[in-house]
This record gives structure tokens, sequence and C-alpha cells, in this order.
């Protein structure tokens, strides 16, 4: 059985909660921690987000100068 692959750019750019939280939005800032804190780490999408980035779904990615 193939393995299925999840996007992270998904969470990145696509995700209703996970881009509001991000931008600072109270309301999707309290769905993710809760999110965060019953699935330990985010769903699917967030932990790929996580090894592809290396920042966890309520955090931005770093920029590069």
């Amino acid at each position: 059985m193939a393995k299925e692959t999840v996007d992270p750019e998904f969470c990145e750019t696509k995700c209703p909660v996970c881009t509001a939280a991000r931008k600072g939005h109270v309301l999707a800032r309290l769905f993710q921690r809760i999110e965060l804190f019953l699935t330990r780490g985010g769903c699917p999408y967030g932990r790929a987000r996580q090894r592809k980035y290396g920042v966890r779904p309520d955090e931005a990615v770093p920029r590069k100068d």
C-alpha cells in the first residue's frame, strides 16, 4: 500500500486556521492552540510543514536575508 503524501504548502499558504493564526487573528489562534494540544503537534499538514521548514504550525518561517 502506498504511503499518502501530505503537502506542507497547504498549511503554509491555504489552511484557513493556520494562516489566520499566524497573522494574529485571536479566534484562529485559540482554535490552533486547541488543535496543537489535542493532536500533540498539529494536523498532518502542520507536521509536514514542521519537517520541511523546521518551525511549528503556529510559528512563522524565518526570513533569509
